[in-house]
């Protein structure tokens, strides 16, 4: 992608990818190259979820919605944590389990938070009551 399209910002996890391209006729024409080299070579063709998105619409990418100037928590993903949150603060006021045992249950969510613009949704869900 990057060597052979000169395509700058390029993100891949699994079988997911984003590319971040000037506008819609180059995303066009990286697009039909792109299938061209994967049918010809692999002998695989794009599902049909593939699309070309306008930079302010944004993209969903591994849970974060993704635009040209953030990268936000998708909206299942904040619900999900809500619930998350609520509930261990329920056991932890209940004394079912403690506080620390209730950051080990967050820890992998908060690494998830942590690279997004998450400010008002961390203050909302751990300094607010819900």
């Amino acid at each position: 992608m990057k060597k052979e399209l000169g395509i700058k910002y390029y993100f891949r996890y699994l079988d997911d990818s984003v590319l971040l391209l000037k506008n819609k006729e180059e995303a066009k024409y990286c697009l039909e190259k792109i299938k061209e080299f994967l049918l010809s070579r692999l002998g695989l063709t794009l599902n049909k979820k593939t699309q070309i998105f306008k930079s302010k619409q944004g993209v969903n990418f591994c849970g974060y919605k993704i635009n040209e100037y953030r990268l936000k928590i998708r909206d299942k993903g904040k619900r999900k944590l809500k619930k998350k949150v609520i509930k261990l603060k329920y056991l932890v006021r209940n004394g079912e389990i403690s506080s620390k045992e209730a950051k080990k249950y967050l820890a992998g969510h908060m690494g998830y938070i942590k690279i997004a613009n998450t400010w008002n949704l961390e203050n909302k869900l751990f300094y607010k009551e819900i």
